[in-house]
């Protein structure tokens, strides 16, 4: 017997799955037409990262919009056991798209891009505000894709030291790539864990300053230096391995 392999595919939706049907608007339908690629009759998950997710299929399917008739309920995928905050000094916009694209799907709940002493890249206020709504969207569909229910919490750009006098308490750490300690020989935390990262040039000493005061513990990825994005990744399944989901 040949067994099926494939995915239903989900859509995230930013309203209440409470009801016999729901309406989708243009851009809605465009995107289960155009991008999950669904018919008429086609079915799939819909979910709205607020603890609801039904499955679904498509009843009407037209340009200005779609209707989808609401079946059973089922049990969202439950988030990492670790509440992994990942503060990321901000680089270049095609980088951070990739960061926050596997971020989500390896269970980062806050991510906070910071600006640091060697920052490159600054957003004006407007920028920022268009930066942040496609790294929300980015992360919505990551969701989609990687079957969690919930996407992260993405905060506006700012200082690093602002981020750090509004982060949780718990253990954390910074990259340093000439420390001695290795950030997989660390003791596990409790359930909450803050990893920074800088720039493709590092932290500054100013950066540094704040971050020892702020009491983080610095350690390396090994005898590689890696570029920004690829250490986001390699820290986020390095923590999980350790100390969340991945087993």
């Amino acid at each position: 017997m040949t067994v099926s392999t494939h995915r239903v595919p989900r859509l995230y939706v930013e309203r209440e799955l409470d009801g016999e049907r729901l309406t989708l608007d243009e851009r809605e339908s465009h995107y289960l037409s155009h991008v999950l690629r669904l018919q008429r009759g086609g079915r799939l998950v819909v979910f709205n990262g607020r603890g609801a997710e039904r499955h679904a299929s498509v009843e009407s399917l037209q340009r200005r919009g779609a209707t989808l008739p609401l079946a059973a309920a089922q049990a969202p995928l439950a988030e990492s056991t670790l509440e992994l905050t990942l503060v990321q000094a901000l680089p270049k916009s095609d980088a951070m798209d990739l960061i926050v694209q596997k971020a989500t799907e390896l269970g980062v709940a806050p991510l906070v891009p910071v600006y640091t002493e060697f920052s490159v890249v600054k957003l004006e206020a407007e920028r920022a505000a268009r930066r942040l709504d496609h790294w929300r969207k980015i992360a919505q569909s990551a969701c989609e894709q990687c079957g969690r229910h919930r996407p992260p919490r993405i905060e506006s750009p700012g200082p690093l030291v602002e981020a750090l006098t509004a982060l949780p308490s718990g253990v954390g750490f910074a990259l340093d790539p000439t420390a001695e300690a290795a950030l997989a020989e660390q003791r596990a935390p409790a359930r909450e864990l803050v990893i920074a990262i800088g720039p493709e040039g590092g932290f500054g000493p100013a950066d540094w300053r704040r971050l020892d005061a702020a009491q983080f513990a610095r350690v390396s990825l090994g005898p590689r230096v890696l570029r920004t994005e690829t250490a986001a990744l390699a820290v986020c399944a390095i923590a999980q391995a350790r100390w969340g989901d991945m087993t």
